[in-house]
């Protein structure tokens, strides 16, 4: 007698991954997933109760890939470092990226996660240690504005001649004047850091209302 193959959540994850790294949010559906696993779609329901259950934890799946590459070194700067891996993971896996950041705002449930632990990071930096945690988030969210909009580039497509070594420094030179502004720049005053803050917060857990 055959033994019956028994699929976890994880192998349900995993394919669902897969999937949506070739073909993009979109089309993932439970019959491409159970293909992916070549089984039948009894799995896909199993583990999970709906197809929004199953996108979602796909898509935290995305960013756990998302933050690994972040914490690749190919520079001495950490900081820097937290960009490059991003402009990575968007060169390697744009369809995953877009699925992350380039769906409405109310899909975007993976991002507020990103971001807070990234700011875990920049935290224990010995550059940006002494910064208020607001001024990190200022930080932050500059340097994320800039990286995002290359990223939707190399998404899109970049212009013919422009190669990979000429976007990383161009980050790298917005990354060192970002950086050296945030670090050097004379104390903001309360209510500059107020309105700033206010206007770079960002919510450390998705709504309610999210997707």
């Amino acid at each position: 007698m055959v033994r019956k193959t028994i699929f976890s959540r994880a192998d349900v994850v995993k394919a669902g991954l897969a999937v949506m790294d070739k073909g993009g949010v979109e089309n993932l559906s439970a019959r491409r997933v159970a293909e992916e696993m070549g089984a039948s779609t009894a799995p896909v329901y199993s583990n999970f109760a709906n197809m929004d259950d199953l996108v979602m934890a796909v898509k935290m799946a995305a960013v756990e890939l998302l933050l690994e590459s972040t914490l690749e070194n190919p520079t001495d700067n950490p900081f820097l470092n937290m960009g490059v891996g991003v402009l990575e993971f968007a060169r390697k896996h744009p369809l995953l990226y877009g699925a992350l950041f380039l769906q409405a705002n109310d899909e975007c449930v993976a991002g507020p996660g990103f971001m807070k632990e990234l700011l875990e990071r920049m935290a224990v930096l010995p550059d940006l240690e002494q910064l208020k945690p607001v001024e990190r988030i200022i930080l932050l969210r500059k340097m994320s504005l800039f990286t995002h909009g290359l990223a939707t580039h190399i998404c899109t497509g970049l212009q013919p001649g422009i190669e990979w070594k000429d976007v990383l420094n161009l980050l790298d030179e917005a990354g060192d004047a970002i950086l050296a502004d945030a670090v050097a720049r004379s104390p903001r005053t309360e209510e500059d850091l107020a309105s700033l803050g206010s206007l770079c917060e960002f919510p450390l857990q998705p709504t309610k209302d999210a997707k």
